[in-house]
């Protein structure tokens, strides 16, 4: 049996309406400042919270942002909070609708995830849980 496991990471970013998202190899900070580029080229001026997570920290984020610091306002949730933050609740329909599947390809699991990530009832009602 010829067995390979791959995996794929996703960060992903969302508004009332909308979950943004991006497939990567591997979550880096160079990764991150290409999505923090493409929320600035899709929505302009951007307030973001984000967690700790090591992609999200270090000198070539910080230049990034102190470069585009007109369009980004950055908020940081505490530590070890990730019941905070709305976009955690965005990845549960994508892990129940992958759970026993095989998929042999990573690009099948992309179609899947796109499926679900597309699918505005998936969305959490991110405002009422934030207002609550």
């Amino acid at each position: 049996m010829n067995f390979r496991q791959d995996s794929i990471s996703a960060m992903g970013a969302r508004t009332q309406k909308a979950f943004i998202f991006s497939f990567c190899k591997r979550k880096t900070k160079r990764r991150f400042a290409r999505f923090l580029k493409a929320l600035q080229k899709k929505w302009g001026r951007v307030f973001l919270i984000i967690d700790s997570a090591p992609w999200h920290r270090g000198r070539e984020i910080e230049d990034f942002l102190k470069a585009n610091k007109k369009t980004f306002r950055i908020m940081h949730f505490p530590l070890y909070t990730p019941e905070l933050n709305p976009v955690e609740q965005c990845w549960k329909p994508a892990r129940k609708a992958l759970s026993n599947r095989l998929l042999h390809t990573l690009p099948a699991a992309q179609y899947h995830l796109r499926k679900i990530f597309s699918r505005a009832k998936f969305l959490p009602k991110m405002f009422k849980y934030l207002c609550d």
